[in-house]
C-alpha cells in the first residue's frame, strides 16, 4: 500500500522575469510481501522525501510573422532517503519526462542525492501560434554517483546521457521529429527516433526511424494512407527490422465512415525469424457503432 502526498509552492514570478517553482514529495509504502520474491523484508514500512525546485528565464521576441521563445531551464532535487535498486532496469530519460520528479518510472521510492537538471528550450512559432521549430536538450549533473540508478542512461553517473529532440514543420503538409540521446562522453548515440509525415491532397504517408543501442532494437516503417472520400479510405502500414533486414509485418485495411458507424476489413501478415514460427496471416472484419465502441470477429482465414 502506498500512500503519497506532494505539496506544491505557488509559482513565483521576479521583476527580472525568472519563474521559480518548489514541490515537497512525501511516500509511505507498507509491504506485506510473505509470498514475494521481489521484496526482501516480508513486512516491511518505508517513508521517502524528496525536494523539488524548478528555476526557469523564458525569453521572447517577436516581429511581424513570427515568435522566438529561448527559455534556459534549471531543476534541482535532493532526497535523503535511499532509493531502491534499479541498475539494471531499461529506463528511458527524454526531453518530456528529465525534469519529472519520478523519471525514473517507479512507484516504491525516490531517487537519491542532489542533481541538477538543466537544458534549454527554443521554439519558433507563427503568428497563428503554429509551432514550425523546435529544439530542447537537456542534461543531469548529479554530485556523488549512485549505483543504484539506471546504467542504461548514465543516470547515476555524474554526469547522464545527453537528450534533446527537434521538430521542424513548416506547414501542414509536412513536419519532421528528431529524438535523441549522447552517452555522458558525448560522442556515441544511444538513442535516435526519426519521424517524418507528408501530406499531398487526399494522401498522407509517414516514416518512422528507430536505432536503440541498449536494446539493440531498429527498425524503419511506413504507413501510408489514401482518403477517396470522406466515407473510404485505404491504408498500408509496414515494418522491416533494420538488425536482421526481415520485415516485421505488413497490414492493409480499407475502411468505411459515417456519423454512425466505423467497419473495416483488416488483413495483416506477421513474420518471425524464429525458424520454429511460421508466419501469421489473418483477415479480420472489424465494426464500431459510434459511440458505443466496437468488436473484431474472428479471423476469417487461418
Amino acid at each position: 500500500m502506498i500512500n503519497d502526498l506532494v505539496l506544491e509552492l505557488k509559482e513565483k514570478i521576479f521583476e527580472s522575469g525568472v519563474l521559480n517553482s518548489s514541490s515537497l514529495f512525501l511516500k509511505n509504502m507498507n509491504t506485506d510481501a510473505r509470498n514475494s520474491s521481489s521484496f526482501k523484508e516480508e513486512i516491511d514500512a518505508q517513508a521517502y522525501t524528496l525536494f523539488k525546485n524548478d528555476t526557469s528565464f523564458p525569453l521572447l521576441k517577436e516581429n511581424k510573422n513570427f515568435s522566438h521563445l529561448l527559455n534556459p531551464k534549471l531543476t534541482f532535487m535532493f532526497s535523503p532517503t535511499n532509493s531502491k535498486n534499479y541498475r539494471n532496469d531499461d529506463k528511458r530519460l527524454s526531453i518530456q519526462n528529465i525534469y519529472n520528479a519520478n523519471r525514473i518510472g517507479s512507484d516504491t521510492s525516490y531517487e537519491s542525492g542532489a542533481s541538477f537538471t538543466y537544458g534549454l528550450d527554443y521554439e519558433i512559432n507563427d503568428d497563428q501560434g503554429n509551432e514550425v521549430f523546435a529544439s530542447k536538450i537537456a542534461n543531469v549533473f548529479r554530485l556523488e554517483k549512485d549505483e543504484k540508478l539506471p546504467k542504461n542512461n548514465n543516470l547515476g553517473d555524474k554526469t547522464s546521457d545527453l537528450i534533446g529532440i527537434l521538430r521542424y514543420r513548416p506547414s501542414d503538409k509536412f513536419n519532421l521529429n528528431y529524438e535523441y540521446s549522447y552517452d555522458n562522453n558525448f560522442t556515441d548515440s544511444t538513442y535516435q527516433l526519426v519521424g517524418s509525415e507528408f501530406k499531398i491532397n487526399n494522401f498522407v504517408t509517414s516514416f518512422e526511424y528507430l536505432n536503440e543501442n541498449n536494446t539493440k532494437k531498429s527498425y524503419l516503417s511506413n504507413k501510408s494512407t489514401y482518403t477517396f472520400d470522406k466515407n473510404n479510405s485505404l491504408s498500408y502500414g509496414a515494418r522491416t527490422n533494420k538488425e536482421t533486414g526481415d520485415k516485421e509485418f505488413y497490414n492493409l485495411i480499407y475502411q468505411y465512415k459515417n456519423d454512425c458507424l466505423v467497419a473495416g476489413l483488416e488483413y495483416k501478415k506477421n513474420y518471425y525469424s524464429d525458424k520454429d514460427l511460421k508466419p501469421e496471416e489473418n483477415i479480420y472484419f472489424k465494426l464500431t457503432i459510434v459511440p458505443f465502441g466496437g468488436n473484431n470477429n474472428s479471423n476469417l482465414i487461418d
